[in-house]
C-alpha cells in the first residue's frame, strides 16, 4: 500500500543478507505492491472498526482519498440496512474465522450504493489477530444483469406455464426434456411422468410413422405443422395439433401442442348441420312429389273402400294399401318437419303424438335390429305449450342413444321402453333401454359438450348437451339414471304450461258439414292425373259437377268464362303455381279468389303456411281424407 503506512507491515524489520550474496527480494514489500495494484478493493481495518489502511481500489470504491481513508469508520460506508449484518460477519472473522459474503457499500463522495462480494479474513501481528482484511469486489452490474436474466426468465417460465396450449421440448431421441403446466393437462400425466419418457407410445400404430416423419424433419432443422391422435394416460383418444421447429438442429425439437379434439367435433356437427339443411331442401323438393302418387293411392283406396259390393277379402287388401299409404305419408312429413331448420314456436302440443312420430322415424331401425318397443302412455296428459319439432329432436337423441346402447351388447333380447305421465304440475317422459348402462364415474359428464363414451367418427358428444339446452329452454330438466336391473333411462320432465290462442288463422276454416241435397259446381286443378281422377269420382259421387284441369293457366280461361262455386288448387304446379294462380285470381276476379280451397303434401314449408294464413283459405294436405273436401266445400259456395 504504497501511500498508507501508518501501519506497514515491513516496518521496524529489515532483510540480513549472509556475506557474499545478493540481497534477498523484500517479500512484504512486494506483497504491499502487488495488492496495491489489484483491481479489486483491499480494505485493513482494526479490532476497533476503523480503517488501517487501503489500497486505491478500495479507497474508491468507497469515495475517499486514500491518504484520507485511514481512521474512517467501516460502517459508515455499509449500508444502513446491512451494517448488523457485516457487523455480525466481522466478528466471525476477529474471531479466527474466513468470511465470504455480500453486501452493499455507500460512496462517501457520490451516495451511491453498490453491490459487493467481500472476502475477509484475520489480519495477524506477531500471531495476534489485530484486525481484519477484506477483499471487495464490485458485482453490482453482473447482480443486475443476472436479476434481470433471472426476471426475463420468471417471465417467460410464467408464459410458458400459462400457456393453454402444451409447450414441450424433445431430445435427439424423441424423449421428453421439458413439459410445462398445459401438456399436464391434456396428456393427463404428471410432469415427472412425461420428462424421459418416449413420445411414440403416446401415439396410435397408424399416426406413428407420420410422426416420426416429421420429427426427422425438425431435426434436420426444418418447422411444420400437423395432426395426430393420442392416447392421454386415461386411454381417451384425443386429437392434437401439432407445430415444430428445431432451437438447436440435430439436437433439440421444441413442439406447440394444442387439443383440437373439440374444434373437429364442431366442425363435424356444422357439416352435419349442412347436411341436416340439405336434406331438408331435398325432403322439401321431394316432398309434394312423393305426396303426390300417395294422395292418390289413398284416394283409390278410399274409393274401393266406399263401394258397398266390394268382396270382404278385396276390402282387407284395400284397407291395406290405404293404412301403408298414410304411414308412408307421416314418415314424408316426420322427416320434413325434422330436417328442415325451423325457428322455435311454442303451441299447444300433445307429447304422445311427438313421441309416436319420433318413433315412426327410427322405427325401421328398431325392427331390424330386433329391439322390441313398448309404449306406456298416460292418454289422459293434457296438451302443453311447446315446441313439437325441438322436441322431436330431443327425443330422436335418446332414442338413438338407446339403440346404440343396446347394439353394443350382444346376446341379449332387447327392449326400449317410451313412458308417459303426469308428476304434478309437470309431464315426465322416460326412455328406458336395456344396453350396459352408463358408468357412475361418467354419468354426471354425459350432458357436457363434445363428451362421448362412442368411438372416434361415431358421435360428436352434442346430442345430449343440445338436448339439456332445449329442455332448460322449456323450463324443464333432464337426467339419466341406471335401471336396477340392466341398462340406463333418461328422464325429461316439462312443465304444463296452459295452452293459449296464438292468433294466427287456422290452415282449415271450421265449417258445417254440407247437406246431401246441396250440388256445387267444382274445378279441380291439379298437374296429378291420379288426384285429379279420384276428386272427381268421389265428389262427382256425392253429387256434384266436377271439371279438371292440369294447367293453371287453363284453369284461369275457365274461370273466365264459367263461374264455379269452389276451386280446388294445387299449390305446386309446373306453369302456374297455385299461389300465383290465386294472386292473378284476388286482383282480377276476387269472386272466384274467395271460392279457392288449396291442397299441398307441404305444409310444413314456413312461407307456405305463410301465405296460407295470410289469404285465409281453407288448405287440405295430402294425402287427404275425402272428409275433408265435405267440411271445406260449404265454405267456398258461392253465395
Amino acid at each position: 500500500m504504497s501511500k498508507a503506512r501508518r501501519v506497514s507491515p515491513t516496518r521496524g524489520t529489515g532483510a540480513s543478507t549472509p556475506a557474499g550474496k545478493s540481497p534477498l527480494v523484500d517479500l512484504l514489500q512486494t506483497a504491499a505492491d502487488i495488492v496495491a495494484a489489484l483491481p479489486d478493493a483491499v480494505v485493513v481495518t482494526g479490532t476497533d472498526r476503523r480503517v488501517l489502511a487501503a489500497n486505491q481500489a478500495g479507497a474508491d470504491m468507497l469515495g475517499w482519498q486514500v491518504g484520507d481513508i485511514v481512521g474512517q469508520a467501516i460502517a459508515d460506508s455499509v449500508s444502513p440496512n446491512e451494517r448488523a449484518h457485516v457487523a455480525t460477519r466481522e466478528d466471525r472473522v476477529l474471531g479466527g474465522e474466513t468470511q465470504r459474503y455480500e453486501t452493499r457499500i455507500v460512496n462517501h463522495r457520490t451516495g451511491e450504493e453498490r453491490d459487493v462480494a467481500v472476502s475477509s479474513g484475520p489480519f495477524r501481528m506477531q500471531g495476534e489477530i489485530i484486525g481484519t482484511v477484506a477483499t471487495l469486489r464490485d458485482v453490482t452490474e453482473p447482480k443486475r444483469a443476472q436479476e434481470t436474466l433471472a426476471r426475463s426468465e420468471a417471465r417467460y417460465r410464467h408464459l410458458v406455464e400459462s400457456a393453454s396450449d402444451a409447450i414441450v421440448t424433445l431430445d435427439a431421441n424423441g424423449r421428453f426434456t421439458t413439459v410445462n403446466h398445459a401438456a399436464e393437462n391434456i396428456s393427463g400425466y404428471k410432469r415427472e411422468e412425461l420428462v424421459g419418457q418416449w413420445f411414440a407410445p403416446m401415439l396410435p400404430d397408424d399416426d406413428l410413422p407420420k410422426a416420426l416423419g416429421h420429427f426427422q424433419q425438425a431435426l434436420a432443422g426444418e418447422t411444420g405443422l400437423f395432426e395426430s391422435q393420442f392416447y392421454r394416460k386415461d386411454g381417451e383418444v384425443r386429437t392434437i395439433s401439432i407445430t415444430y421447429s428445431t432451437p438447436q438442429k440435430d439436437e433439440e425439437v421444441l413442439c406447440l401442442i394444442r387439443d383440437v379434439t373439440d374444434q373437429k367435433m364442431l366442425q363435424e356437427q356444422l357439416i352435419q348441420s349442412e347436411k341436416m339443411s340439405a336434406i331438408g331442401q331435398l325432403v322439401s323438393g321431394v316432398a309434394h312429389e312423393l305426396n303426390n302418387p300417395l294422395a292418390g293411392i289413398s284416394a283409390f283406396a278410399q274409393l274401393l273402400l266406399a263401394e258397398k259390393r266390394f268382396p270382404p277379402d278385396q276390402r282387407t287388401a284395400a284397407e291395406t294399401i290405404y293404412s301403408e299409404a298414410r304411414r308412408a305419408s307421416r314418415i314424408v312429413q316426420n322427416l320434413l318437419t325434422f330436417a328442415r331448420q325451423h325457428k322455435a314456436e311454442k303451441v299447444p302440443t300433445t307429447i304422445n303424438q311427438v313421441l309416436d312420430d319420433t318413433l315412426e322415424l327410427r322405427g325401421y331401425e328398431l325392427r331390424v335390429r330386433g329391439i322390441d318397443v313398448r309404449r306406456e302412455y298416460d292418454d289422459s296428459l293434457a296438451d302443453t305449450m311447446a315446441d313439437a319439432h325441438q322436441l322431436q329432436q330431443v327425443f330422436l337423441n335418446l332414442i338413438t342413444n338407446a339403440e346404440q346402447a343396446m347394439e353394443q351388447r350382444d346376446g341379449h333380447h332387447h327392449r326400449l321402453t317410451v313412458r308417459t305421465r303426469r308428476n304434478g304440475e309437470a309431464v315426465r317422459i322416460e326412455v328406458e333401454d336395456t344396453g350396459g348402462g352408463i358408468p357412475a364415474n361418467l354419468i354426471e359428464r354425459i350432458f357436457n359438450p363434445f363428451f362421448t363414451t362412442k368411438p372416434t367418427g361415431s358421435g360428436t358428444g352434442l346430442g345430449l348437451s343440445i338436448s339439456l339446452g332445449i329442455v332448460r329452454e322449456h323450463e324443464g330438466r333432464i337426467w339419466a339414471e341406471n335401471v336396477a336391473s340392466s341398462g340406463a333411462r333418461f328422464i325429461v320432465e316439462l312443465p304444463i304450461i296452459q295452452p293459449r290462442a296464438s292468433g294466427e288463422m287456422p290452415a282449415t276454416t271450421p265449417v258445417q258439414a254440407a247437406s246431401g241435397n246441396d250440388s256445387l259446381r267444382v274445378l279441380v286443378v291439379d298437374d296429378e292425373a291420379s288426384v285429379r281422377v279420384s276428386l272427381q269420382r268421389y265428389l262427382a259421387g256425392r253429387g256434384h259437377h266436377v271439371e279438371t284441369t292440369a294447367s293453371g293457366e287453363d284453369a284461369l280461361v275457365r274461370l273466365r268464362d264459367a263461374k264455379y262455386d269452389a276451386v280446388i288448387v294445387d299449390m305446386r304446379m309446373p306453369d302456374l303455381s297455385g299461389e300465383q294462380l290465386y294472386e292473378r285470381l284476388r286482383s282480377g276476379d276476387p269472386g272466384h279468389a274467395e271460392r279457392v280451397i288449396f291442397t299441398t303434401g307441404d305444409l310444413v314449408n314456413e312461407q307456405m303456411k305463410r301465405f296460407l294464413d295470410g289469404t285465409g283459405r281453407p288448405c287440405v294436405p295430402k294425402p287427404f281424407e275425402f272428409a275433408s273436401f265435405d267440411q271445406a266445400l260449404p265454405a267456398a259456395r258461392r253465395r
